[in-house]
């Protein structure tokens, strides 16, 4: 992108149509970025009739929704759960969507979402899209095989399985491993096969207002050259800002520490830059998704995570990106996983006990933990145990054993020893037709905003699948 400004955090301020020197082209919808939100913009006007031209900056289209995992969080009651043998409802999915994302249970945005979930899940089968109903028990994570149905939200764990009916709805297409590719390449071949212009090597710069602050196109660098696009609607699936260093040092610095952001380098945050240029307002810009993989194997939850203080701060087996989103934004990324030998294990991502002791006093003192916090924590959470009880977070019975079995060892989940996955959650805020909203709650004629330019659905906590779904 050719900067406007050199601060990377500035508004970008748009072009007036009186200074557009001519029109390149002209369309109904123009698209901005071909990630998959983009992508099925793309599709869906095509499909309606309308005249589209999308912009990608790359060769091709992909973005980072071709690095995801690939899970799609749809629920209601979609052909694939009630082929695994689960049953949704429409009012269930927003009632504890609601409650995990840190939503109003009437909030338009999440209610347009729920209930059009089911359309949506038909929409990408019939567009190319292959899932199986078929379920996978580790949770948040897509499966080995070809499996189309795994929990990815904690539904399954608490607080929300004592609240909830547990469904899952963390839907991946039917290609082993992460889905994100094969997602892309899906939806890629069916923007193919509309009339839609894809024009690659394209960098927008600008949007381009009318004198009302209409938005009716974009200047944009193609192929290196300049050109004006004219659009009665400009549609922003641009990417995110996790790799602006700047937006993120201003509003949740902890993901500078992580060793993964979720993105690549065109999540520069453009998309929302310049909607802030045409007086849009931002939602959530403190809250972020972090992943930290303790699982699988879902046997590992049998453990306890303890804070700098030795002191549990989470049920374990809850969904992974609960607990990433706890260690590292609420307990500053200073954790550690404890075990008895019985239960100690190297988890997917290679974890291995950094000490090892013989009592938990010993253990703790290794740690540099005060003295003698892991050993009251342990021997609190082992009297709880005996009877088969977790009365301080609600662990599944099913996972809460003593840990009795020495010797003791700790995992160092540090943020500067081990995996933490993140991106930042917030963004544009954007009405359920994605159309831009100002500060004061109007909206900016001609101009959506989708993907990660849009802020998430997920205001606190977050779930696998909510973003590509």
């Amino acid at each position: 992108m050719t900067d406007l400004s050199d601060d990377l955090i500035a508004p970008l301020p748009p072009l007036g149509v009186d200074d557009v020197p001519g029109w390149d082209h002209e369309t109904d919808v123009l698209v901005v970025g071909l990630g998959a939100a983009g992508a099925a913009a793309a599709i869906a006007a095509a499909d309606s009739g309308q005249r589209v031209v999308a912009l990608e900056r790359t060769g091709a289209g992909g973005g980072t929704s071709a690095m995801s995992g690939g899970i799609l969080y749809l629920g209601g009651g979609t052909s694939t759960q009630t082929d695994a043998g689960f049953i949704d409802s429409v009012e269930e999915m927003q009632a504890f969507l609601a409650e995990v994302l840190g939503r109003d249970a009437d909030d338009p945005r999440l209610a347009a979402y729920c209930a059009g979930s089911v359309e949506h899940h038909d929409w990408l089968l019939a567009h190319g899209l292959p899932v199986r109903g078929e379920f996978w028990p580790e949770p948040g994570m897509e499966p080995p095989g070809t499996e189309g149905l795994v929990f990815s939200g904690g539904e399954n764990a608490a607080p929300y399985a004592g609240r909830h009916r547990p469904v899952p709805r963390g839907h991946v297409a039917a290609t082993p491993g992460a889905t994100g590719g094969f997602l892309m390449e899906c939806l890629l071949a069916a923007v193919a096969a509309t009339d839609a212009t894809v024009l690659t090597d394209a960098r927008a710069e600008q949007l381009v207002v009318d004198a009302d602050g209409a938005v009716v196109g974009v200047r944009a660098r193609v192929d290196g050259v300049v050109q004006h696009l004219r659009a009665g609607r400009t549609v922003l699936a641009a990417g995110g800002w996790a790799y602006n260093d700047e937006l993120v040092r201003a509003h949740v610095p902890a993901l500078l520490d992580i060793a993964w952001r979720l993105g690549t380098d065109n999540d520069d945050g453009w998309g929302l830059r310049v909607c802030q240029g045409v007086g849009a307002g931002l939602e959530s810009l403190g809250t972020a998704e972090v992943a930290l993989p303790i699982t699988p194997p879902r046997r590992m939850v049998r453990c306890v995570l303890v804070n700098a203080q030795g002191e549990r701060f989470v049920n374990e087996d809850t969904y992974f990106g609960h607990v990433g989103q706890a260690a590292l934004l609420e307990q500053g990324g200073h954790v550690f996983m404890v075990m008895d030998e019985p239960r100690y294990e190297v988890n997917m991502t290679g974890m291995r006990a950094t000490w090892v002791c013989e009592t938990w006093d010993e253990l703790g003192a290794e740690m540099g933990l005060p003295a003698g916090a892991l050993a009251a924590t342990m021997d609190a959470y082992n009297q709880a145990a005996a009877a088969g009880e977790d009365p301080a977070f609600g662990k599944d019975p099913e996972f809460v054993v003593p840990l009795t079995e020495g010797p003791f060892g700790a995992i160092d989940l540090r943020v500067a020893a081990t995996i933490y996955a993140g991106f930042p959650l917030g963004g544009v805020t954007v009405d359920e037709s994605a159309r831009v909203l100002r500060t004061d709650g109007t909206a900016v004629p001609g101009l959506f905003a989708v993907g990660r330019v849009a802020s998430s659905l997920a205001a606190a906590r977050y779930c696998s699948g909510i973003s590509l779904g």
